[in-house]
Order: structure tokens, then C-alpha cells, then sequence
């Protein structure tokens, strides 16, 4: 079945996303171990907000029989694409352990999950900070006494420069384990208002000679680390950690190891996770 795969399954743009964008496998292992040393005993119910195609939720059933997830994204046509073809790739048991909602990630304040995360800066939606306040707010009610809420944000020196960015993918595949023609990643910080902190950011993908121009939209506020901290501790939230990559001096770049943090250079551009303790 995968040798007769047509080839605009395999452009597909949330196909392109998950192969460039996400990595569920690295998120659930860093949920999982960061929840273990927080608890004292294993995550086994996961709620991700803003889930989009709800792969992370699909990785997270597979890792355990106990583990259950539920997803929860507001644009039905991405859920939708999620249900057509990231969940026929589990087994029954495993589509039985996700719950996926299309409503306002606000309205669902009763999950009481061990861990709710909010990945690709897509709380950033939020861009006032009553609003922000209000979410980490139900964030806190919706998870157990010994849970963690767990975001990602991006920030440095460059973070909010007008720049595009291009990388090649080269060994990407398809979520049902298809190789994918070679294609390139591009991330355009298309504007920044430093008044309000707004940004404008758009995704787009090259295939062969063809662009798809703008594949992904992102109009948000860049929030900051210490904006963030200050707010969910606030809101009651016991303790906040941040958590960001090493560095390999000899390969020039991030060793992909995420260890918690005091303090770091405030340097070019990084992806930091947020854990915050109830």
C-alpha cells in the first residue's frame, strides 16, 4: 500500500509539518522522564491543548497499555485530518485510550490530567495578558495535585528579527512510515511590532519545483520568559523550571539534550521547555 501512496499524500501539507515540525517521540520521552523524577510514579494521562493532528497524543497511547490522552484543538479540519490518518495507524486499544475534542481548550476544565502541555508556541494565541492569566488559570484546575503543565517557547536575540530560515529534509516520512521525496522547510519571521510584541510568522514548504507558499499562518505575541514565569507563579502554580538544550562545541550546534536551567547565554535563537508545578 505504501509503494502506491499518491504523491499529493505525501505533500500534503500536515504531512510536511510533522516531518519537519514535530517530533512526538522526543516530547513524550521528555514528559515522561521529567514527570518521573517531579511524581515519583509514571504519567499515564496526557492532555495536549492546541493538538492539531493529535500525533503526539497517538505517541503517547503506544507507549504504555495504561496510557490515555485527549486532545483538544479547535479547527475541526486539522482534528479531522488527524482522525482520517494518524489514528487508522493504532490498533483499536490504543484509538480507545484518545479522546479528541474540537472546542476552545478554555471550555475543558475538568481533565484533571498528570500532564497538559501546549506545544509550538501555539498558547501564544493568547496575546493579552488577562488572557494568558485566565488559561494558565484552567491549566492549573485541569491537571492532579502532583502535575505539571509543560510549554515550549522560542526566544533569543533573533527570535524576533525579520528573517527567513530554509532547511532541507531530506529523511522525512510519511506517518505510516512512507519515505518522502526530499523537500525544504522554510520559516519566515515575515514582521515583528516591538510595541506590542504581535509577530507575524508563515511556514513554507518547497517540493521539487514547485512552493507552497504560506502553508502555515502564525499571528501571536512573543512572549518572554520571565513575562511567563511571573505569570504562573501568579496564578498559584508552586514552582517553574526551564529547561533548554546543551551545546556541542565540536558539531557547532544544539546536542539535543534538554537539561533544567538556572541560567543560560541569551544568545541567537533556542527552544526552551517551561514545567511548571502545581
Amino acid at each position: 500500500m505504501a509503494k502506491t501512496k499518491k504523491k499529493k499524500d505525501l505533500y500534503d501539507k500536515q504531512v510536511l509539518y510533522l516531518a519537519s515540525v514535530q517530533c512526538p517521540e522526543a516530547d513524550v520521552a521528555f514528559f515522561e522522564k521529567t514527570f518521573k523524577k517531579h511524581a515519583g510514579r509514571p504519567l499515564r494521562y496526557l492532555r495536549e491543548d492546541f493538538c492539531g493532528t493529535a500525533a503526539l497524543c497517538a505517541e503517547w497511547v503506544k507507549q504504555h497499555p495504561e496510557n490515555r490522552a485527549i486532545g483538544i484543538d479547535y479547527h475541526e479540519p486539522t482534528l479531522n485530518w488527524g482522525r482520517e490518518h494518524i489514528m487508522p495507524l493504532l490498533d483499536e486499544d490504543q484509538r480507545n485510550r484518545i479522546e479528541l475534542v474540537c472546542d476552545d481548550v478554555r471550555h475543558i476544565t475538568k481533565t484533571q490530567a498528570d500532564v497538559l502541555c501546549a506545544q509550538n508556541f501555539s498558547y501564544w494565541i493568547f496575546d493579552q495578558r488577562d488572557e494568558m492569566k485566565r488559561y494558565f488559570e484552567i491549566c492549573k484546575d485541569a491537571i492532579v495535585d502532583d502535575g505539571l503543565l509543560v510549554l515550549d517557547l522560542l526566544g533569543g536575540t533573533e527570535s524576533t528579527e525579520v528573517d527567513t530560515q530554509e532547511r532541507k529534509i531530506e529523511d522525512g516520512t510519511h506517518p505510516d512510515g512512507t519515505k518522502l521525496p526530499p523537500f525544504t522547510y522554510i520559516w519566515d519571521q515575515h514582521s515583528y511590532n516591538p510595541i506590542t510584541g504581535e509577530m507575524q510568522c508563515y511556514i513554507h514548504f518547497k517540493v521539487k519545483r514547485s512552493r507552497m507558499e504560506r502553508a502555515f499562518s502564525y499571528k501571536w505575541r512573543m512572549w518572554t520568559l520571565p513575562e511567563l514565569r511571573d505569570l504562573l507563579l501568579e496564578v498559584g502554580f508552586s514552582g517553574v523550571d526551564v529547561y533548554t538544550e546543551g551545546w556541542d562545541d565540536d558539531a557547532e550546534e544544539s546536542d539535543g539534550v534538554f537539561r533544567k536551567r538556572k541560567d543560560f547565554d541569551h544568545e541567537g535563537s533556542y527552544i526552551a521547555y517551561i514545567v511548571a508545578k502545581k
